[in-house]
């Protein structure tokens, strides 16, 4: 991984480190000072997304299309009308791709922000665990849905107050970026489910055997029925299935077992666990029985990020008995690092993230005004 990113993932690593072991409130500026340097890494970043050439020939049609005509060259680029709108707004006020890739970074930065400080628990492990490695996705490769899930995420607070009318507001914006984010509705009204160990290991374990089966493959052919395009746009997703790690799916079964464990105590001094894990858990369910289904390339990661929500607000409930603390905090952080580990291997050598270039470079062919 090149400088940046190590830079950034050291400051958050031992600002965590720091922070559960004090038991303090993390410094807020500090905190949003790393946010503003995740947002110029992300903004500032040439070549990163392999989708970089078509996100820009998008940035470009916009500019040359008219707000009328912008509906058709959505469909025809295949891109959500709202993100193309984004890209005609800021086109139309003489801003550069440069400028758009900025703006978009911080957009969904800042919404992400606001609600990992607020309810975090422990803010720098879920900033921690957000950097590694959904930042890196969301924020360089799926901008579009980077978006849509930072929409989501601003929500949480209006699930949490019982606010429908305004979660509703959010859920349309978000799926005007990515009409992935469709099965989120369904968050404001999963929060509330009561859920005992019994239930949720019958739930994961029912979820993980119809994965076994193969039963989520039958599921397919309703999904070319759904409207608003949400049928093609998962079809084009086909070709990001692939056989999963095993680890993965392992370490997934591990992270429920010890939601599981430590269920009661939690949820007895932490209302917003419940509803953070009730979150998660909906997102493994899905992760796992549509594991062999078009259902599985997206749609579960809506769900499965709030684990980073889960964790650090376990780990502070769990502050009066160190040694719970220690080993769950020790057993996730070890964990992500790895998973940092692993996204280098697999990303790093052979993508931008090696080797990171800014739009600052003279070669780049787009600029943050629309003359340069």
């Amino acid at each position: 991984m090149s400088f940046i990113y190590n830079l950034m993932a050291i400051l958050i690593l031992v600002s965590s480190i720091y922070e559960v072991s004090k038991d303090e409130t993390p410094s807020k500026m500090w905190f949003y000072f790393i946010i503003i340097m995740m947002t110029l890494t992300a903004g500032l970043a040439y070549g990163l997304s392999p989708d970089w050439l078509a996100y820009w020939n998008a940035f470009e049609g916009a500019a040359q299309t008219s707000f009328v005509e912008l509906s058709d060259l959505a469909e025809r680029v295949d891109m959500e009308f709202g993100y193309m709108l984004l890209n005609k707004i800021v086109s139309f006020l003489g801003l550069g791709y440069a400028s758009f890739t900025l703006i978009i970074a911080g957009i969904a930065l800042w919404l992400k922000a606001n609600t990992i400080y607020k309810y975090g628990g422990y803010a720098f492990m879920a900033l921690l665990m957000y950097f590694i490695p959904t930042y890196l996705f969301e924020e360089h490769v799926h901008v579009r849905q980077g978006l849509a899930n930072a929409v989501m995420f601003f929500s949480i607070k209006y699930i949490i107050e019982r606010k429908l009318w305004k979660f509703l507001l959010c859920f349309a914006v978000a799926f005007l970026f990515h009409k992935a984010v469709i099965a989120f509705v369904l968050a404001y009204w999963i929060v509330k489910i009561r859920l005992n160990n019994f239930t949720i290991l019958a739930l994961v374990g029912g979820a993980v055997i119809a994965n076994l089966v193969g039963l989520s493959t039958a599921i397919d052919g309703v999904m070319q029925l759904m409207p608003f395009g949400v049928a093609e746009t998962y079809n084009d997703y086909r070709n990001e299935l692939m056989d999963r790690g095993v680890l993965g799916d392992i370490v997934k079964v591990i992270t429920v077992l010890v939601i599981v464990t430590f269920n009661r105590a939690v949820s007895e001094k932490d209302e917003l666990f419940v509803y953070f894990r009730n979150l998660y858990l909906f997102g493994i369910v899905i992760y796992f029985f549509f594991g062999q289904g078009i259902f599985a390339a997206r749609l579960p990661g809506f769900y499965t990020v709030y684990l980073i929500f889960v964790v650090p607000r376990m780990v502070k409930a769990l502050r009066d008995n160190a040694m719970f603390k220690n080993i769950v905090y020790i057993g996730f952080t070890v964990y992500t690092v790895l998973l940092y580990v692993n996204f280098y291997r697999n990303w790093g050598d052979r993508s931008g993230f090696g080797n990171y270039t800014t739009t600052f470079n003279t070669w780049v062919p787009y600029g943050f005004f629309s003359n340069q």
